[in-house]
């Protein structure tokens, strides 16, 4: 499914060596990433051993896992940033090289407005519009995305749920 987001993040991605992606969880952060740049390479902070490596030995992280890379929940590696931010200005010059998501918006951005000021496009992905969702599914209907979004999710995946067969209690 193709994301409002998609052309300013490859616009990004080719002025400024980081660009990241913040927003709510499960809203399509790393699938995007992926979509748009299906040959970089991908790690993810949640893994606990690649954040404590990622947080304790910056440099080490970065060279082991080369360029262009993806950095998934980069914020459970705050110290990475000090790394990053060495990392980048050696090549500046070179645009793409890290994409970094992140889920909690305000740690990360601390450590972003710290480190990676001036140095990198900062972009936020929101939920699936109705634009978007319509965009893949023609037929799709506004009183379907409204169920959807106030059923809980376990039910939401049954199509047989309409309007007309939830009963007030």
């Amino acid at each position: 499914m193709n994301r409002d987001l998609e052309e300013l993040v490859r616009s990004a991605s080719k002025q400024r060596t980081v660009v990241i992606l913040t927003g709510a969880r499960q809203t399509g952060k790393t699938s995007l990433f992926h979509h748009l740049f299906p040959d970089h390479r991908t790690v993810s902070l949640d893994l606990p051993s690649e954040a404590e490596q990622a947080d304790k030995d910056g440099a080490s992280f970065l060279a082991r896992h080369g360029t262009p890379l993806i950095i998934d929940e980069a914020q459970h590696a705050p110290g990475l940033f000090r790394h990053l931010k060495l990392t980048v200005e050696k090549s500046r010059s070179t645009p793409g090289q890290y994409f970094l998501t992140g889920s909690q918006k305000f740690p990360l951005m601390e450590e972003v407005s710290e480190s990676l000021a001036g140095r990198a496009a900062v972009l936020e992905l929101e939920p699936l519009s109705f634009s978007e969702i319509r965009a893949a599914h023609p037929g799709f209907k506004v009183e379907e995305a409204i169920l959807r979004a106030a059923t809980p999710s376990s039910t939401a995946t049954f199509p047989s749920i309409t309007p007309s067969s939830i009963v007030p209690t």
